[in-house]
């Protein structure tokens, strides 16, 4: 081979972007990690400094809110603890939460939830965008990106992937939603006045594949059609002009490739569980240390230090991943779906040309 042919077939080579050759939909999984490694290889500082600031965003109105909550709710746990040892003194057992103080607490940190939901939702549209859009510069050769450059041209796309993260979490979520309902109706013998064998160790094998098996079936459902939506915000970087056009491409691309699509969502949605459940154990330790400062605060209140623990575990891992595991994840499913966009261009070509 001479040296303007090996030129010619380097230049060739770049030309394809960083995922390699995207427009084979049936490549290896390997392909969709060389193209990440590559993205983070030339530009791990830009990447990882807008993660970062965004997790501290999240940090910071995340604390507030959590705040104010246990602000309007510190009576209510003031008389819980205050009932509880009211029961002690006179040699009784701790009743714990009285039905109407748990109402209590309930609808005063309900708003706050809330707004942490739709948080949630914003910060992940905001990931998705940032990569996808640093996926899609990347492919045109752009220059290096930073932090704020990439804040600035992703921040005209923020509002249209919102809405379309929204309507992917409504969908999935509902029906996530209905699992975990499922599961409690089993689990606590029925609700809303309907009565039925509480599902536990000693219930039979048959009600148990019942009960199980309803609740595996209806988490299966979310799970596809969160698969199915998955690209919805990519999408909306690359062209989708609304929120429900983005969320039909996500739905139309994943089912041209549903094996590729299907086998790379699995392993990312695969190793955000795993890097969750770690992280969640590795913070244990913190959620220790809060709830020790939290009974310093409350004169020893267990059941306040008891709640914000329940709570500290989820947060940290959720900041961490922000900040560490979602850039790699994002990335990967913005390089799917330039994968799969262009083979289906690759494939209207081929008609058009074939007709």
């Amino acid at each position: 081979m001479t040296r303007g042919s090996r030129r010619t077939a380097a230049r060739d080579t770049g030309d394809r972007g960083p995922a390699g050759d995207a427009g084979a939909p049936g490549g290896a999984p390997r392909t969709l990690t060389t193209g990440t490694l590559g993205l983070f290889r030339g530009q791990w500082r830009g990447l990882y400094g807008f993660s970062l600031g965004v997790s501290v965003f999240a940090a910071l109105v995340g604390l507030a809110l959590v705040t104010g909550a246990f602000v309007l709710s510190r009576h209510y746990f003031a008389l819980t603890w205050k009932y509880a040892r009211m029961d002690m003194s006179a040699d009784d057992a701790a009743e714990g939460y009285y039905p109407d103080l748990y109402t209590g607490i309930w609808l005063r940190s309900a708003p706050f939830m809330v707004v942490l939901a739709f948080l949630a939702v914003f910060v992940l549209a905001l990931m998705l965008v940032a990569y996808a859009v640093a996926v899609r510069d990347a492919e045109r050769d752009g220059p290096r990106l930073d932090p704020r450059e990439l804040w600035r041209r992703s921040r005209p796309y923020v509002w249209l992937a919102f809405r379309a993260q929204l309507l992917t979490t409504a969908c999935a979520g509902v029906l996530a939603l209905l699992a975990c309902l499922v599961a409690a109706f089993f689990r606590n013998g029925g609700m809303l006045g309907i009565e039925i064998p509480r599902l536990d160790y000693w219930s039979s094998t048959p009600y148990r594949l019942l009960g199980n098996g309803l609740t595996s079936l209806v988490s299966a459902v979310a799970l596809f059609v969160w698969l199915r939506l998955s690209l919805a915000t990519a999408a909306a970087v690359n062209g989708a002009p609304t929120a429900r056009a983005a969320v039909r491409r996500s739905w139309s691309l994943t089912s041209r490739a549903r094996r590729r699509a299907t086998s790379v969502c699995l392993l990312l949605a695969a190793v955000v569980v795993a890097a969750y459940t770690a992280l969640s154990y590795a913070a244990e330790p913190v959620a220790h240390l809060v709830g020790l400062a939290m009974l310093g605060v409350t004169n020893n209140n267990p059941y306040a230090a008891g709640a914000l623990m329940a709570v500290v575990p989820a947060a940290v891992s959720l900041l961490l991943m922000t900040a560490l595991v979602v850039p790699p994840v994002c990335t990967a499913l913005a390089l799917l779906h330039t994968e799969l966009r262009r083979a289906g261009e690759n494939g209207a070509e081929a008609v058009t040309s074939g007709g």
